[in-house]
């Protein structure tokens, strides 16, 4: 199975589960979070070796929002079925507009679009211009080493 953004934002059910976030004094992608992601909570909670990881980026003009329990904003109602949503119009991006002037600058980016991403313990909230950038990091117990038994010596 092939994780991208698609992957994130139309399959039901699946989960995700925090390993880092970081905001990184980098150029190019400074938000990035590495995920555990699994169809089933258990896998999340045992800590199974077949659970996917997945790395999410936003690009530089991309702001992170914090987490619903950082704003004080109540949780009932706004439980989504997608690891990731990719929403038009939000009361953070009308915020972004009437206080923080994203409709008169860096207009040349194109529209400015509030992302959620949802984990088992809560959601982050990114305000961004491009699409992040996921990646599929591959199974946890895949460490990439081929052990091959060798019977017979030539």
């Amino acid at each position: 199975m092939d994780i991208d953004l698609n992957f994130m934002m139309t399959t039901e059910g699946y989960l995700l589960d925090l390993e880092s976030f970081q905001v990184k004094d980098e150029m190019y992608y400074p938000l990035e979070w590495t995920f555990f992601g699994a169809d089933d909570a258990t896998r999340l909670l045992t800590w199974d070796t077949e659970r996917d990881r997945i790395r999410i980026r936003f690009e530089q003009y991309a702001v992170f929002l914090g987490t619903l329990e950082v704003h004080g904003i109540d949780e009932a109602g706004l439980h989504n079925a997608y690891p990731v949503v990719k929403l038009n119009s939000s009361r953070f991006t009308r915020f972004a507009a009437e206080n923080m002037g994203t409709e008169r600058i860096n207009t040349e980016r194109g529209t400015l679009a509030h992302y959620v991403i949802r984990t088992i313990e809560q959601e982050f909230h990114v305000l961004a211009y491009e699409d992040p950038n996921v990646e599929d990091l591959g199974k946890v117990g895949d460490t990439g080493v081929v052990v091959e038994i060798v019977d017979d010596i030539i």
